[in-house]
């Protein structure tokens, strides 16, 4: 499938600030990889969407690991994927897995979306303070979560763009929550050195590797 390239340095942030902080290609490839490969829940044949898609960094990561074309929408028209607000009720969309890295503000709001609208699973990518408060402790009682991956190394995420090279102190952990599932938490780890072992020559001048399925017939509804 041929790829779409673009220039990282047209990354930009909108006026109103959605908390966009795109997601390392790395990062998305050792989840995979690491976490959801070697447990079998990922299947090739599996319909993945990603609902805060931005220019596609994690979109077109996840397309590596399915046959069928990832679905990829935003509510901020970034250019990649369909303009969907995903807090929308009236959204009548399911698939069997929903990953995507969450405005942190919005993810408590995501989550029983992302619930009802996927068959096997939920991953998000959040950061490991997003694990706290009385608010958090409610939200899992009714939402537990199947897996905690704690990121062993930091993943540099900036505002309204990707830096290769980037450096952080925050950390963060992916949280999978998968259906009919009624086990224990699971805390795991995504393993050091998954920045050197999955980072890609031509990941700093990817944009998207594919043009995202799109989300409704003629549009976003």
């Amino acid at each position: 499938m041929k790829e779409n390239l673009s220039v990282v340095a047209r990354r930009s942030e909108p006026h109103n600030s959605l908390d966009y902080f795109p997601t390392p290609p790395w990062a998305t490839r050792a989840f995979c990889c690491d976490i959801l490969e070697r447990r079998l829940w990922l299947e090739p044949s599996h319909v993945v969407w990603e609902p805060a898609c931005g220019e596609g960094h994690m979109a077109a990561v996840l397309q590596e690991f399915v046959s069928t074309q990832v679905i990829a929408s935003d509510v901020f028209p970034y250019g990649f994927g369909e303009v969907v607000d995903f807090l929308d009720p009236d959204v009548k969309l399911r698939t069997d897995w929903i990953i995507t890295n969450p405005p942190f503000n919005a993810a408590a709001e995501f989550l029983p979306l992302a619930s009802r609208r996927s068959l096997v699973g939920v991953a998000f990518i959040v950061r490991l303070s997003w694990l706290e408060t009385e608010e958090r402790f409610r939200l899992f009682e009714r939402f537990r979560p199947t897996l905690v991956a704690v990121c062993s190394e930091r993943v540099p995420m900036h505002r309204g763009r990707w830096e290769p090279a980037g450096n952080t102190a925050t950390s963060y952990a992916w949280i999978v929550w998968r259906k009919a599932t009624f086990l224990p938490t699971e805390l795991t780890f995504v393993p050091p050195g998954s920045r050197d072992r999955h980072t890609r020559p031509d990941d700093a001048r990817r944009f998207g590797a594919v043009k995202p399925t799109p989300l409704f017939e003629g549009g976003a509804p």
